[in-house]
């Protein structure tokens, strides 16, 4: 995933950006909105926030997001207008190479609607199991 980041955005800036710096434009532009740090560690699964601090303010020194607020009122942050555009030709470019790789794949479609119902049945099956779990717990 890292390296599939990094090859689409260097086809369109020549920002240099790593992967974590890459998710986090992308996370900040989904939704429109402001997003806190806290957020952006809960989405990506990190507990590192020293390391997801020094990721923003890589992409704050290259003009892609700013930081509103301050302290215990919350600090957000935002896509500049610069930054906006790089997320949408992220996404052009990325869709653009995808379905250029699944044109090669007919049976894909098939087989990822396949596996769509098996993990919708396996997650009916923990549901039920944490049920069960559940209703065995004493006080």
């Amino acid at each position: 995933m890292a390296r599939w980041q990094t090859v689409c955005i260097e086809q369109i800036s020549t920002v240099p950006l790593a992967s974590a710096e890459i998710t986090l434009l992308q996370l900040i532009g989904k939704g429109g909105r402001s997003k806190t740090i806290k957020e952006l560690a809960q989405t990506t699964n990190r507990t590192d926030i020293p390391n997801i601090q020094y990721s923003l303010r890589k992409l704050a020194s290259a003009g892609l997001t700013r930081k509103q607020g301050a302290g215990r009122s919350g600090v957000t942050y935002r896509l500049t207008e610069e930054g906006s555009q790089l997320a949408d030709r992220l996404q052009d470019t990325r869709e653009r190479l995808l379905l250029q790789a699944l044109a090669g794949c007919p049976d894909l479609a098939r087989r990822l609607h396949s596996a769509a119902e098996a993990l919708e049945h396996l997650t009916e099956l923990l549901g039920a199991a944490v049920r069960q779990a559940e209703a065995h717990s004493g006080p």
